[in-house]
């Protein structure tokens, strides 16, 4: 199909297209990751909501908190999405960054800042970890640790922080997940599916490359993709005395649960974790039915039960056509599957054959893309196509920061 079946009658932001009839445009407001930090968009307008700057998103995107350096520490915001608008603020002692909020947006967990050009998940060599929790009041519990760590997600109660434990601390190359308890500052190791403590020695220690991560808000469950892992072995595996080099395991979903703080790892079939980790994508089917991970270089897509943990189905698309940068996987409300990336958008049904899937080609090579209500928006070098899945028609083009990778996309009132 030629860009001539994108349909793409379009022109501004105001939504008024070529000889069609204006339609009322939906002030979607789209979350980018550009030069300097996140960026939050109105795609009606086009202007701004949130200017750039350092900060992390809750698991559900709807609040953003932002650490800065003022005199006298660091000042962290936290602002509520899509408005932008400041629900609290507060001055901090010493530079810290924010790695982490709550799932009900009330605590943010600040660490020691990455140096410039690096990323929280593949730090530098340190001895010791300052981390901070941090409320609408600011500070709450400040922990002096030992070892190089870094927050990633709070438990449900707000009473365990699980931390990336990177060994050595010195010159880390591979990490532990563990957890803090948040008043006394104990390290704790995980516990196994069967809620046992994880023995001494049976940890399982990972890699950071390809790591993307989905929230399960049904069964409190954080997914967590891994690719080029191998010799790893899962915990599972060293109880039961299994030897390194004995298994290869590519690439695997690790499954954190984040009200009962255990850990199991789904095992994900040949090809996924071959390929390079920016092919792979992982989403969550709404209602929690289904998790599907997808390597859009070979077009291979596996569906997770989540539920029982297991591989229930895959399937083998033909790949999209161009260039892979970057590939994303989403749901629709119906349950199809969309994959964004090459110069393509597939959408399939799982359950039908790959026979079925529809392609929808964009003009460049795509840059993320994210799904609010029917409306699948996809990044382009300094644009977002606003693209209907089921037609392919483009309705409108909206500038963003060249550059700027979409991440998400939330709903606004009508405008």
């Amino acid at each position: 199909m030629g860009l001539g079946g994108l349909g793409l009658a379009t022109a501004g932001c105001d939504g008024s297209t070529n000889g069609l009839p204006k339609r009322a445009v939906p002030d979607d407001a789209l979350v980018l990751d550009a030069d300097g930090g996140i960026v939050v968009l109105s795609a009606a307008t086009g202007r701004a909501v949130v200017p750039p700057g350092l900060g992390v998103l809750s698991g559900d995107g709807t609040l953003l908190a932002r650490s800065e350096t003022v005199p006298g520490g660091t000042r962290l915001t936290s602002l509520r999405l899509p408005s932008g608008q400041p629900v609290a603020s507060a001055v901090l002692p010493d530079p810290l960054m924010a790695r982490a909020v709550s799932r009900d947006g009330t605590l943010v967990a600040l660490a020691d800042p990455t140096p410039a050009g690096g990323s929280p998940y593949r730090p530098a060599g340190r001895e010791r970890t300052t981390i901070v929790v941090a409320g609408a009041a600011g500070q709450r519990n400040r922990l002096e640790l030992a070892g190089n760590l870094e927050p990633e997600a709070f438990d449900t109660s707000g009473s365990y922080l699980y931390i990336l434990d990177y060994l050595p601390p010195a010159a880390p190359d591979r990490y532990r997940v563990r957890t803090v308890e948040i008043a006394t500052g104990a390290v704790e190791t995980l516990y196994t599916r069967d809620k046992e403590p994880v023995p001494s020695g049976a940890e399982e220690e990972m890699r950071g490359e390809g790591r993307q991560a989905v929230f399960d808000g049904i069964r409190n469950l954080l997914f967590t993709l891994y690719t080029h892992q191998p010799d790893h072995l899962h915990t599972r595996g060293l109880i039961a005395g299994v030897h390194p080099g004995t298994q290869q395991v590519h690439a695997f979903v690790h499954t954190l649960s984040l009200d009962a703080r255990w850990a199991y790892c789904v095992d994900l079939p040949a090809p996924f974790g071959a390929n390079p980790a920016a092919g792979h994508a992982i989403a969550m089917r709404p209602a929690g039915s289904r998790l599907a991970v997808v390597d859009a270089w070979s077009g291979a897509v596996a569906l997770i039960d989540p539920g029982d943990l297991r591989v229930a189905e895959t399937a083998a698309l033909r790949p999209p056509r161009g260039p892979i940068e970057t590939a994303s996987a989403l749901f629709t409300p119906d349950g199809t599957l969309l994959v964004a990336a090459g110069r393509e958008v597939l959408t399939w049904r799982p359950g039908t054959t790959v026979d079925d899937v529809t392609r929808w080609p964009v003009p460049d090579t795509i840059q993320g893309a994210a799904l609010v209500g029917d409306r699948l928006y996809v990044g382009q070098p300094g644009a977002a196509l606003e693209l209907d899945p089921a037609t392919g028609r483009v309705p409108r083009r909206v500038p963003i920061p060249s550059g700027a990778r979409l991440n998400a996309a939330l709903t606004q009132a009508p405008a």
